[in-house]
Order: structure tokens, then sequence, then C-alpha cells
């Protein structure tokens, strides 16, 4: 008998100044959350520069954001 467990991330899309992909994720998400609200929330963390301090090359850009699931299936295997 296998235990299934199921996680679910929201992946926050960006590109750097230098176009280089970067993201953030964020486990667990509110089940409720709208395109606008995921939007407002990527705008202020493009608004406090997060990106630029690491690339320090200026303003980063939103790409888009995606939630994603993930099913883990374990399997009961005793070895001894």
């Amino acid at each position: 008998m296998s235990n299934a467990t199921t996680k679910n991330v929201l992946v926050m899309e960006f590109n750097d100044a230098k176009g280089k992909a970067r993201s953030i994720r964020v486990a667990d998400p509110k089940t409720n959350l709208t395109a606008a609200t995921v939007e407002a929330a990527m705008q202020v963390i493009n608004d406090l520069n997060v990106f630029n301090s690491i690339s320090l090359e200026g303003p980063a850009s939103i790409k888009g954001a995606k939630t994603v699931q993930t099913v883990t299936n374990d399997f009961d295997i005793v070895i001894g």
C-alpha cells in the first residue's frame, strides 16, 4: 500500500535586468488566490527591487505566475 502526499507551490516568475529568469516560490499558498492578488504581490516585490540587489543591474520585470501541484507516492517497503 502506498501513501500519497500532495504539495502545492505558488511560483512567481520574474526576469532580472539582464533577462535572467528568477523565481520566488511560496509553499502551501492560500487556495482562494486570484490572478489580481498574485500580480499585486509581485508588483510589490518588484517595487522593492529585490532582484536588483542580486544582479545589481536595475529593476526586474514580471514574467508570470503559476501554481504547481505535486503528488508523491511512497511505497511501504520493508528491507531486513
